[in-house]
């Protein structure tokens, strides 16, 4: 059994360990997203290879931008797409990510019962 300091301690490092475990997950959901976004360039044709297809889907999807790849003629709007979507989808990891951190500050902010 946990001593009073022991359980306190747990109490403190759970949102620490959820807000992260939150972030990683939100990384490797955006990852996943690009991979998908490039696996559809080189479906339809739009890029050659996997590696200009990733950094062309990571490039706009971030709306970064400065990699001299390009699209097949008949498929540059969908670049366009990818980077609206990258846009819609970073603000709602960001206000996720904020309502998270939130959720923690008040968890922390509660006083643990004390035994009796």
């Amino acid at each position: 059994m946990l001593s009073r300091e022991g359980r306190l301690r747990n109490l403190m490092t759970a949102p620490i360990f959820a807000l992260g475990g939150t972030a990683f997950s939100a990384a490797v959901l955006h990852g996943l997203e690009g991979f998908m976004w490039a696996e559809t360039y080189r479906f339809i044709g739009a890029l050659q290879d996997h590696k200009s297809a990733m950094l062309y889907s990571l490039n706009a999807m971030t709306s970064y931008g400065h990699e001299n790849l390009e699209l097949a003629p008949g498929w540059q709007m969908m670049g366009a797409l990818e980077a609206l979507d990258g846009l819609i989808l970073f603000g709602l990891t960001t206000a996720f990510l904020f309502s998270v951190m939130q959720n923690c500050q008040r968890v922390l902010r509660t006083k643990p019962v004390q035994p009796d």
